[in-house]
């Protein structure tokens, strides 16, 4: 089984398609922790530049 987002796949047949799918993301309880990291670290980056 391929499951794909793109309309066609060369050299293959769809015999199904299964519709709108979604996602969900749950955060952890340092979400607040790692961001100032993640923004820490793109700070880093962007002054040794």
């Amino acid at each position: 089984m391929i499951i794909t987002t793109t309309p066609s796949i060369e050299g293959k047949k769809i015999v199904e398609y299964k519709g709108i799918v979604f996602g969900e993301v749950i955060s952890g309880v340092n979400f607040v922790k790692d961001f100032m990291a993640g923004l820490s670290d793109f700070w880093r980056a962007f002054s040794n530049l």
